[in-house]
């Protein structure tokens, strides 16, 4: 066994170790999302969910690409590891992974403008 040094990237989380503690982050994780979602350059809102919007099973729009947002679901869900503001919305939203639309599609992308 050999000593590598201290952590500084495991599994997509920043680690930086300081005097003052331990802080992590996932800034790289995230920019890789955007680029990955193609919306690397987008306008930022101010928060990650419209308020007052009600989210419906059969809310009338086409029907969206499923396994496109199941991995945007799940990669949020990953980033509430270490944002846990964005919790609430991402969990309503995985909630319409079997039948999503693009009023769904739409709010997911909002939280990527947020982040």
């Amino acid at each position: 066994m050999s000593d590598l040094g201290l952590i500084h990237y495991f599994l997509g989380i920043e680690i930086n170790q300081g005097e003052d503690g331990i802080f992590i982050c996932q800034k790289k994780y995230i920019e890789n999302l955007l680029k990955k979602f193609k919306i690397y350059e987008c306008k930022i809102v101010a928060t990650p969910v419209i308020h007052n919007e009600k989210l419906r099973k059969e809310d009338g729009s086409s029907t969206g690409d499923e396994s496109v947002y199941r991995s945007l679901i799940g990669s949020l869900l990953y980033l509430t590891t270490t944002r846990p503001d964005i919790m609430y919305t991402t969990s309503l939203l995985s909630r319409f992974m079997q039948n999503s639309s693009q009023i769904h599609y739409g709010a997911t992308k909002r939280i990527l403008r947020y982040l």
